[in-house]
């Protein structure tokens, strides 16, 4: 076990360089010139007295980005601007030249929670309305039932978030029947309310964004489900547990429990789809967590912010998947860990 957790921590640690890599790559080929944006908005608050000072700003803030070479003023190459930045971060130095590391982080400190309740929310949503799902018709394979509901999470897997939330949003929110809030997490006022209260519309809030964003995850789950008890109903373990008699009640907590065995692993691979899904759903319901903070990151070039996002979601992503590889080998005792 330890010989494995320490292989997959440097498995972990190549691919996190790879990724921050990569995304540093795509940012820098960028037809964006990063000092010339923060020039234009210096600009348009009155900093600057002439076009010469404006140029110099310009130089300035490509040296402190690491865009030139402090000692020719020439172009730095790429190998040596990432090293700079890898350098920064592990020193969670991730600030940009706008603000200073506790502004930074304060703003990573608010959106983050946020994203992450939601995350917590959705996953709960879709694990217990995919097992239920999956189990009932994994135990009924090839009835009218299964086909039906079957069909149902197929169309569901095909239609996009963002249609789904415009959906629910225009149907039950408020340019509908206006039974769910369509945006933020508290309604205005509610600051004045009972803690009961607040607590409840806290909750009203959440609904439509949580069920959006648990859509994908929870026919994932479902699909998987029903396929694993399906199979393992077919097998002869089944046919020997009919045949000694045992209760139904007792022999379909057996298939799920076999059948669901590698719902374990499939549970860290969710991560992923949640945090691309809170992109979208953070941006239509207007939440402040960190699916908005990086749309606004990209839309305002901000680099420093968008490589720590993809930091948290890299870390959060790889560290969920490793638990979800232990948590298997607890559920079955005859799986061997392999890095």
């Amino acid at each position: 076990m330890l010989r494995w957790l320490l292989l997959r921590g440097c498995w972990m640690l190549v691919t996190l360089l790879g990724v921050t890599f990569v995304t540093f790559a795509v940012l820098d080929l960028a037809p964006v010139d990063r000092a010339q944006v923060e020039a234009v908005r210096r600009q348009q608050a009155g900093d600057f007295a002439d076009a010469a000072a404006r140029d110099q700003a310009i130089v300035r803030l490509r040296l402190h980005y690491g865009m030139l070479d402090e000692a020719t003023l020439e172009p730095a190459p790429l190998w040596t601007r990432y090293g700079r930045w890898l350098a920064n971060a592990a020193t969670l130095r991730f600030a940009g030249p706008r603000e200073d590391d506790g502004a930074f982080w304060r703003r990573l400190g608010e959106a983050a929670p946020v994203s992450a309740l939601l995350g917590l929310l959705a996953l709960c949503v879709a694990l217990l309305a995919g097992v239920a799902l999956g189990a009932w018709t994994g135990m009924q394979a090839g009835s009218r039932r299964d086909f039906v509901v079957s069909q149902g999470l197929f169309l569901l897997a095909g239609v996009p978030e963002f249609l789904l939330a415009m959906f629910l949003l225009l149907a039950l929110g408020g340019g509908g029947l206006g039974w769910f809030p369509s945006n933020g997490l508290r309604s205005h006022g509610a600051e004045h309310w009972t803690a009961f209260a607040q607590i409840v519309d806290f909750a009203w809030h959440l609904v439509l964004p949580v069920l959006v964003l648990a859509s994908g995850p929870t026919v994932l789950v479902a699909r998987f489900l029903r396929d694993s008890v399906a199979r393992t109903a077919d097998t002869a373990f089944a046919a020997n547990l009919h045949a000694l008699g045992i209760e139904p009640a007792t022999v379909r907590w057996r298939l799920l429990r076999n059948g669901g065995a590698p719902l374990a692993t499939l549970a860290g691979s969710l991560l992923p789809m949640l945090v691309g899904g809170s992109i979208v759903v953070e941006n239509l319901f207007s939440l402040d967590g960190l699916g908005h903070l990086a749309f606004r990151a990209v839309q305002e070039q901000d680099q420093a912010m968008v490589m720590a996002i993809v930091v948290l979601g890299s870390v959060a992503t790889l560290v969920a998947l490793t638990v979800s590889d232990l948590m298997h080998r607890l559920v079955d005792p005859r799986v061997r860990l392999q890095a």
